[in-house]
């Protein structure tokens, strides 16, 4: 299990479309088993600690991605 931290007040955000197993523990730590093909509305991504400024949901987090 991987630990992510986040800033809570940084409004960046993304959501994984699938294969995640993802959810947010308390309000800046989340823990994710596997990551999946991340993005938010616009974009894909595929990379590390990529981050978006979007107005966020519970599934606002730094992404950390394999390349």
């Amino acid at each position: 299990m991987k630990v992510y931290r986040t800033l809570y007040s940084s409004k960046k955000c993304a959501t994984c479309e699938y294969w995640g197993a993802m959810r947010q523990v308390r309000r800046s730590i989340v823990e994710s088993e596997e990551w999946g093909v991340c993005s938010n509305r616009r974009t894909l991504n595929y990379g590390r600690e990529k981050s978006y400024r979007d107005s966020c949901s519970r599934y606002m987090r730094w992404i950390v991605l394999e390349r």
